[in-house]
């Protein structure tokens, strides 16, 4: 909602396809900005016009006073979604959302994607209340859900870790021990091992049904 971690951001720009994007729940305009200036990294010709917006009104409102987004509105998820994108970018909002909900959040996205969606979140449940931020307290920042790396590829995601795991209890914490002198080395691993992984990144290609 107003923040993601930045191991995420070498993993994430270079996944974006195509000419349009949705940024649900933009917070404070991360994504926006970071996608406008370095589109490139996704062998795009230009940076691609994005659409943005948020739960919470605070963020709206400082999303607008900037210029990387084309449209910017307030919308509490799940629900409906009007337009289509190419590309539907969901950084660390699954878990903001109701458990029971979740599936439904799920078909939303990939209803309204043109070509891809790009989901990132927590490797493990970390519940939590709402936060403070630069904007105010922000209650929608709570979490409320945990979606594992098999509900996921259950849909047909392919999973991407991001970051090292933290974990809070043994056998983990030895493992976080043992590697701990290797930790940038280990960045990398956890990419190809989401085990190991702070974070993951889930991506969707969507298949358009052939016209009879």
């Amino acid at each position: 909602m107003s923040s993601s971690p930045v191991c995420l951001d070498a993993i994430v720009v270079p996944l974006v396809v195509g000419e349009t994007l949705l940024d649900v729940g933009c917070g404070l305009g991360r994504w926006g900005s970071l996608i406008q200036n370095n589109y490139w990294e996704a062998n795009l010709q230009k940076p691609p016009l994005i659409d943005g917006f948020d739960a919470f009104p605070a963020n709206v409102e400082f999303c607008s006073r900037h210029q990387y987004y084309h449209h910017v509105w307030h919308q509490v998820m799940p629900s409906p979604l009007s337009g289509k994108w190419d590309t539907v970018l969901a950084c660390e909002i699954i878990e903001h959302v109701e458990q029971e909900k979740v599936e439904y959040f799920l078909e939303i996205l990939e209803s309204v994607a043109n070509k891809r969606v790009i989901i990132s979140t927590p490797n493990y449940p970390c519940l939590r209340g709402g936060s403070d931020t630069i904007v105010g307290f922000n209650d929608f920042d709570a979490h409320l859900s945990y979606v594992s790396r098999r509900d996921f590829r259950n849909r047909g995601y392919k999973i991407v870790g991001a970051g090292i795991r933290k974990w809070t209890k043994y056998p983990g914490l030895l493992v976080e021990q043992l590697i701990a002198p290797w930790k940038p080395g280990f960045q990398s691993i956890s990419q190809l091992v989401p085990f190991l992984a702070d974070s993951i990144i889930a991506y969707k290609d969507i298949v358009k049904p052939n016209k009879v």
